[in-house]
């Protein structure tokens, strides 16, 4: 049977992103797909917005990737002319960005599943050469995510002298875990201590091929995140889950533990407490997977599955925008 492309650039949006939905899906099983029903709507509507380029510059196909590819320069020239005039963020922009990333992987798998005779979208270069431009005309936030990573994790993890707070910061630093990973959520609801089901095992780390702990965390947005650890780390939790049964704290006395160690090690800094842990996390494994080969967009996407993000401009607050 013949496959039925619909003629409507709207509706070649709209199939192009099922093709890439997969809300429910495991992170290993569709790492590029679109997991978060947030994302989901949010890339969309940019997709459309970009439809309505389209239509305007005399594109009917999507699929047309040449021409699509030349419109797409057009409008992020005009998008981020938009942004710098009405003093928009980065973050904006780069949700632009992101929205057109997915579209590229929507436009090639369909290609590949429906076996088309067309040239792949290739707009990996245009969007990377937009985002350079875009650090040095728009303001990243407006907040400063750049100081919430600790110039020193392990001197402040070392400070902390209550022996469950200290592994708990030694998981978010090693793995990249929210605070409520390593069982001390500010939200009661999102309640979710390290047990034995939470030990997954060693295996090699996909990006250096050391031997790793595999920790099993759910957090934020309720789908399972799979953290690499150290072995010495995860050494230590199980031992401390073979004589407790679970990792567990009060959120506040834990921020607290934190705070008073990053006083005492002059790093403190409104707005880090817990979090800036991850941030250190997140700029380490950043630059290790960049040190293994890695491309910078390859290198966000790992640390941005390891972090359980939906979408990578969370991970380049993290990173802080690095190149």
């Amino acid at each position: 049977m013949k496959h039925r492309w619909p003629r409507s650039l709207h509706s070649q949006v709209e199939a192009l992103f099922h093709c890439i939905r997969a809300i429910g899906d495991a992170k290993d099983e569709n790492p590029l797909g679109i997991r978060s029903f947030g994302s989901w709507r949010v890339y969309k509507y940019e997709a459309h917005q970009f439809a309505d380029s389209l239509i305007q510059q005399g594109v009917v196909s999507i699929l047309d990737t040449e021409p699509v590819a030349e419109a797409m320069e057009k409008y992020l020239e005009d998008k981020l002319n938009f942004c710098v005039k009405r003093k928009l963020s980065r973050q904006t922009f780069e949700t632009t960005l992101s929205a057109l990333g997915k579209l590229e992987f929507a436009v090639n798998t369909y290609i590949y599943e429906h076996e088309f005779d067309c040239a792949l979208l290739d707009v990996e270069r245009l969007r990377k050469s937009f985002y350079i431009r875009s650090k040095t005309v728009l303001p990243m936030s407006s907040r400063d995510y750049g100081s919430r990573a600790y110039p020193d994790p392990l001197k402040l993890i070392e400070r902390i002298s209550d022996p469950v707070f200290r592994l708990q910061a030694a998981l978010q630093f090693s793995g990249g875990f929210r605070c409520e990973g390593v069982g001390a959520p500010r939200n009661q609801e999102l309640r979710n201590p390290l047990t034995a089901q939470s030990l997954r095992g060693l295996a090699p780390d996909p990006v250096t091929g050391q031997l790793v702990g595999n920790v099993a965390s759910v957090e934020k947005g309720g789908k399972e995140t799979i953290h690499y650890v150290s072995l010495e780390i995860y050494r230590h939790l199980e031992n401390y889950i073979q004589l407790c049964g679970k990792l567990e704290s009060d959120y506040h006395k834990y921020i607290a533990a934190i705070n008073q160690a990053a006083r005492e090690t002059g790093q403190f800094a409104s707005g880090r407490a817990s979090h800036g842990l991850k941030h250190s996390f997140a700029q380490e494994r950043y630059f290790e997977c960049v040190n293994h080969g890695l491309s910078h967009e390859e290198a966000l996407q790992e640390t941005s599955i390891e972090l359980g993000h939906f979408r990578l401009r969370e991970t380049l607050t993290y990173t802080r925008g690095r190149k």
